[in-house]
């Protein structure tokens, strides 16, 4: 098959490139690579490239998803060790193979959560939150703007990982399971947001880093890992 999905990382200072700049910089560095990538027909053809879930910029991660549609005979390790010599430094290729799933079928997302704040976020106050029924906030919408809804629609999982101590403040490491896809959608961002506007003013979020790890698909059986 001449269609490949490559799984891909965005790490340190790749978080900031946008996903308009992200596919110019696929396009560039798979000309750079002098992959034979298929081009799209009429008067302005383009290379076939289609990403998965596109990320928020700020967030990195290790589990991205673009399909690119060689000419045949190009081996996957080839696309990998070629297109790894020419993109930068902070994306890297982690794999090249078939397509099993459609994206249309992913639901959610995993992401692991930094927070540091003035004081430390006892458990207690995360359960609190995460385990409200209801929690309103203003949502983007595609066709309505901004409209009321509840966060906790988008909540699917939370654990808490870790908590320790550093110059900067108190850390909390934890998970979020969190709705993504074309019909339910939301930015981790947003979720550690009503986190810090629900811990205010007895607790400050100082900063946050946020890292996707996994994307899911649904099945009879529950979750299934994207692929």
């Amino acid at each position: 098959m001449s269609k490949r999905r490559l799984k891909f990382s965005k790490l340190n200072m790749a978080k900031y490139i946008s996903h308009l700049d992200l596919l110019r910089c696929f396009t560039r560095s798979i000309m750079r690579a002098e992959l034979p990538v298929k081009y799209s027909n009429g008067f302005n053809p383009h290379q076939k490239i289609t990403f998965s879930l596109p990320l928020s910029i700020g967030v990195t991660s290790d589990s991205e998803f673009v399909d690119i549609d060689f000419e045949d005979g190009i081996k996957d390790s080839e696309i990998m060790e070629r297109l790894n010599n020419n993109l930068p430094p902070d994306m890297r290729i982690l794999h090249v193979g078939d397509i099993k799933d459609s994206a249309n079928d992913i639901v959610s997302a995993k992401y692991q959560v930094k927070i540091i704040s003035d004081k430390v976020i006892a458990d207690e106050k995360v359960k609190g939150f995460f385990d409200m029924p209801e929690y309103t906030i203003m949502k983007k919408t595609k066709k309505k703007g901004e409209q009321p809804v509840n966060l906790m629609d988008f909540i699917i999982d939370y654990s808490i990982s870790e908590h320790s101590e550093s110059s900067d403040g108190s850390i909390l490491q934890m998970e979020l399971i969190l709705s993504a896809g074309g019909q339910k959608n939301l930015k981790p961002e947003i979720a550690v947001k009503a986190l810090s506007d629900y811990l205010a003013p007895e607790i400050n979020i100082i900063s946050y880093d946020i890292h996707r790890t996994e994307i899911y698909i649904s099945e009879k059986e529950g979750l299934k890992v994207f692929e």
